[in-house]
């Protein structure tokens, strides 16, 4: 069979992006810039369907021509596509051609589906959305697509039938990480992406899933269940990517990386005892950090973490079930800095509970931590969440008919004590203040000055600074010696839109 998976994007969204990158007059944080990665859940899809014969093309409708995108689904049996709900409405768009223009059996999957089958359906965008991870799912469907009669005993799956919505018994999560198939990366032109990138790299997800219980946070897609592959599966994955496509570094876009404290403290050594020598980064929660971890983290590589913060208010975190306080985040943050790493806080503008007051605490906080970097994104409500039913009076418009971005964002609904302008202005003053307490000379040397601290606190860190030093150049050896040499040869004069973050001098 010949299947084609397409990842629908917001071309609203697209265009806005760069059009803000290019303009230099404009503030920018991180985020400003859409970065491009190949989408991992249809390259997950396609591992599965190589296996079992099919032939499958990927198309990113962050990158491709619509052209091209239709010549593929002429030329494909079925036609799958892949939707977040800030996409939902640019994906509602290609089913529509799939199904409707070219006469193609059309399945959509992905958080939107998920959530918002109807959308979709009651479009005549597809013929079945997939609810939740679709691993097993795709596979059936490929097997049945044909004979309606077996869609009924489909786990996972909503359809139309006799007019009306019908939807089978939730599939169970995949529990064997270790079973899922290495990503079809070779469909891609990962060259390409890389090319497009800011930060060039290859991604990898190890795990899924996250226990936590965020409000703003959709856990749909699976159900707050965690589960990760093994230590040797993981590890093999990121040296399959090293080995093949020999990239400047990995990013790993697991929900929860650190969650488990023993699995992440072995795949460091398991990386180390293998030799190999690539950086990485991955995804956080400051509270999960501790001193071993974060030392053999960055031992083997990781050069730079994100902490989901989202708030320094006390009372906001409390409002979005975060289950963090300001002391473990003061005492994670100063944990990173003592061990020089490189870390960032993702921070959350616009929850109805929020005053003025909760504002200036975080800019308190992030002046307090000093994050290397900060990406403030202003929130917008997502079917499923519990944030969403709590918003639902204050919405302006259906979610899914807004091509948002969470740093390009629509109003659609009206906060209760900002206008959509003054949430603006607000994630403004936390950039300038983040740029005011990081930047410049004096910063600088207050953090040298921690990390002699913790060395002179903790002699075990000499030795693991000229380990990391070592490490460090037989990666930059690696990297020298490929297209990517920019990266750590300072050829490249981008440093400062390489990171993503202003100049103090910038955003005064």
């Amino acid at each position: 069979m010949k299947v084609v998976l397409i990842y629908a994007k917001s071309q609203a969204i697209r265009e806005l992006a760069g059009e803000l990158w290019s303009d230099e007059t404009k503030l920018k944080g991180e985020m400003a810039r859409d970065e491009i990665y190949p989408p991992l859940g249809i390259t997950i899809l396609a591992s599965y369907l190589e296996e079992a014969g099919h032939t499958v093309k990927l198309f990113d409708d962050s990158i491709a021509m619509l052209d091209d995108i239709k010549d593929a689904m002429r030329w494909a049996d079925m036609v799958g596509i892949s939707s977040l709900t800030p996409n939902a409405r640019r994906a509602r768009e290609l089913g529509q051609i799939s199904k409707q223009e070219i006469g193609r059996f059309t399945v959509l999957g992905g958080p939107h589906p998920t959530t918002n089958p109807e959308f979709f359906l009651e479009a005549d965008a597809g013929d079945i959305c997939v609810q939740g991870e679709g691993d097993v799912t795709i596979m059936e469907i490929v097997e049945h697509w044909q004979d309606r009669s077996k869609w009924e005993d489909i786990q996972g799956i909503t359809f139309m039938k006799d007019g009306e919505i019908f939807q089978t018994p939730r599939r169970p999560l995949v529990r064997d990480m270790d079973a899922v198939p290495m990503p079809a990366y070779h469909l891609w032109d990962i060259k390409e992406y890389m090319t497009l990138m800011v930060n060039p790299g290859v991604t990898a997800i190890t795990s899924r899933g996250c226990p936590y219980e965020c409000t703003f946070c959709d856990a749909e897609m699976t159900p707050r269940k965690y589960r990760s592959m093994s230590v040797e599966k993981t590890v093999d994955l990121l040296e399959h990517i090293i080995t093949t496509y020999n990239p400047p570094q990995i990013i790993l876009f697991d929900d929860l990386f650190t969650i488990q404290r023993k699995r992440v403290i072995a795949i460091c050594k398991e990386i180390v005892k293998r030799g190999l020598y690539f950086e990485w980064l991955c995804e956080s929660r400051i509270d999960t950090m501790d001193y071993e971890m974060l030392r053999w983290m960055r031992k083997a590589g990781c050069v730079k973490i994100a902490y989901g913060l989202e708030s320094g208010s006390p009372d906001m975190l409390v409002t979005m079930k975060k289950g963090v306080t300001q002391e473990k985040v003061i005492r994670g943050a100063k944990l990173n800095r003592e061990l020089g790493m490189y870390f960032k806080f993702f921070m959350l503008y616009g929850f109805p509970e929020e005053q003025q007051k909760d504002h200036r605490i975080s800019e308190e906080i992030v002046g307090k931590t000093r994050p290397d970097s900060v990406c403030v994104s202003l929130l917008q409500p997502i079917p499923g969440t519990t944030f969403y039913e709590q918003i639902k009076p204050y919405l302006t418009q259906d979610v899914a008919e807004v091509e948002f971005h969470y740093w390009h964002s629509t109003e659609c609904f009206k906060h209760p004590n900002f206008t959509h302008e003054e949430l603006h202005a607000e994630r403004e003053r936390l950039i300038k203040a983040h740029a005011k307490a990081t930047k410049g000379i004096v910063p600088k040397i207050h953090r040298k000055i921690e990390r002699v601290i913790a060395m002179v606190k903790h002699p075990e860190l000499i030795g693991d600074w000229f380990e990391i030093k070592r490490r460090k150049r037989k990666h930059q050896q690696r990297v020298a010696k490929t297209e990517w040499k920019y990266v750590v040869d300072g050829s490249n004069q981008k440093d400062i839109a390489r990171q993503q973050v202003p100049t103090l001098g910038k955003t005064a």
